[in-house]
């Protein structure tokens, strides 16, 4: 039996206190710009990559802030079928902060005309939307005291 797990590379963007995020629909939901490591990159070289592809900006990726762990049988395959792990890191703009249609947006895999847009979203705000995964609470706590101990998330989140 084979096992294979999608690692991710994704990264958080703070900028004039607004957190760049992912748009699905019309705000059905967001997530952070990332997504699957490519053969023959780092994963670091993958989070550049990915922001830029989704959101036309770049950065540099700074220290690793989380690992979150998506089980499909978990979570009632919500985020699809395939197991998955994503490296969430702590990136800074490189020059503007100036957002592009994405290159690839990312597509939901339970309805594929659902695609991602990028967009800043106030910090006050990441209360107030379906930021998935839900880890409002510990991403605002990191925003307010720039301090995060690297931790593992396990899907499914606890709203």
């Amino acid at each position: 039996m084979s096992f294979h797990i999608r690692v991710n590379a994704r990264g958080i963007v703070i900028h004039n206190n607004k957190i760049l995020l992912n748009q699905f629909g019309d705000g059905n939901y967001y997530n952070i710009p990332g997504g699957g490591i490519e053969s023959g990159e780092t994963v670091k070289q993958a989070v550049v990559r990915e922001i830029y592809e989704e959101t036309g900006l770049n950065v540099t990726v700074g220290d690793l802030i989380y690992v979150l762990e998506y089980e499909p049988n978990n979570c009632n395959f919500i985020y699809g079928e395939r197991p998955s792990i994503s490296l969430v890191f702590r990136c800074y703009l490189n020059g503007t902060d100036e957002l592009t249609k994405p290159s690839i947006p990312d597509v939901n895999p339970n309805n594929h005309d659902m695609i991602s847009e990028p967009k800043w979203v106030d910090i006050t705000n990441l209360k107030n939307i379906n930021y998935i995964p839900y880890i409002h609470e510990k991403l605002m706590d990191y925003i307010n005291t720039n301090s995060f101990s690297p931790v593992f998330i396990e899907e499914p989140l606890e709203k």
